[in-house]
């Protein structure tokens, strides 16, 4: 059971940018950027800060490293971004590394549409070159505390096709998790309830077909992360008694633990990230990106009936992040 009960949603500002600072009874906070609907910062007590955001406002601006970032109408990246739907070939523009990565939500502002027991911002995407359609999107934040302390942040992101016309369309969120006081992500665990490993070629673009699905043993444990590198997506995802997916990372020097929690009828595949060759704190942090499509999936045909999104229809991503002070709780 969960508390979400608020002592305050504020007004808030970061480094210029508008900002909400939502604050828990329970003394838990955290500040969302209206620019891309974009959580900074979740600090499930004061001063504990698990979330490793943009620092300023050159990183919000320029979305370096798509932090917190939430990812619409595509997740990952679209090979030469060039995909075709409805039988007509288009073409997204390209980022600096020749790539379409990620969506168009990063750079976009959201406006507030709720605030009180969760605050949630929307906008409404254009039609743009290579994605001839409208579509708003909602993204909607709660804090909760669980009856044994645990911390949760809650995030929803709902897409509406607002368009004449149907429309391809995946949703993610690119969040970089970390335990306080840790020097990097070393010393972590990983566990991933998956069956199945996506193989990828060096452009991190899936393979072809069936070739692209690895069977793995599930779940995969990585006991000690070390100098692992992982850029790697995975589905099969396994549901727990509840019905939903939770994959945990734990600090092992500290105790502490962090879990992401997805309904994988809406998010069925993870991205795991182990944040190498940054800009700045390479593998200081983890990456957990819950995806409703794997990358790419604008181009492979096993993807093409569930990318599919009528006109006034709706998609939806719930996940969840809980913090543990310690692996008993």
């Amino acid at each position: 059971m969960a508390n979400t009960s608020f002592s305050a949603v504020e007004k808030a500002d970061f480094f210029g940018f508008p900002a909400w600072r939502i604050r828990s009874v329970s003394g838990a906070s955290a500040l969302i950027a209206e620019r891309g609907a974009t959580l900074i910062s979740w600090q499930p007590e004061l001063g504990q800060e698990v979330i490793d955001g943009y620092q300023d406002a050159a990183e919000l601006e320029n979305h370096i490293a798509y932090r917190s970032a939430i990812l619409a109408p595509w997740a990952g990246r679209i090979k030469a971004g060039k995909y075709v739907f409805a039988d007509s070939t288009q073409q997204l523009s390209l980022n600096e590394q020749g790539e379409a990565l990620h969506g168009f939500l990063a750079g976009r502002d959201f406006q507030v549409k709720e605030k009180g027991a969760a605050l949630t911002l929307e906008t409404t995407v254009p039609a743009q070159e290579g994605y001839p359609g409208e579509f708003s999107v909602q993204v909607t934040y709660s804090l909760e505390e669980g009856s044994d302390k645990a911390q949760h942040l809650s995030l929803e992101i709902c897409a509406k096709n607002t368009g004449k016309d149907p429309l391809p369309l995946a949703l993610g969120w690119h969040p970089y998790v970390r335990f306080p006081g840790s020097s990097g992500i070393s010393n972590y665990s990983l566990e991933i309830p998956a069956r199945t490993k996506i193989l990828a070629d060096s452009q991190l673009i899936p393979l072809a077909g069936e070739a692209a699905y690895a069977g793995i043993k599930a779940p995969l444990h990585i006991d000690y992360l070390g100098n692992q590198k992982l850029d790697v997506s995975f589905r099969g995802l396994i549901p727990d008694e509840d019905g939903v997916v939770t994959t945990r990372v734990r600090d092992l020097a500290s105790g502490a633990m962090l879990e992401l929690t997805q309904e994988p009828a809406d998010a069925p595949v993870i991205h795991i990230f182990t944040a190498d060759n940054l800009n700045r704190d390479s593998r200081n942090s983890l990456a957990l990106e819950p995806l409703s499509h794997l990358p790419d999936a604008f181009n492979r045909a096993d993807a093409r009936a569930s990318l599919r999104l009528e006109s006034g229809d709706i998609r939806r991503l719930y996940a969840t992040l809980t913090y543990r002070k310690n692996n008993n709780q």
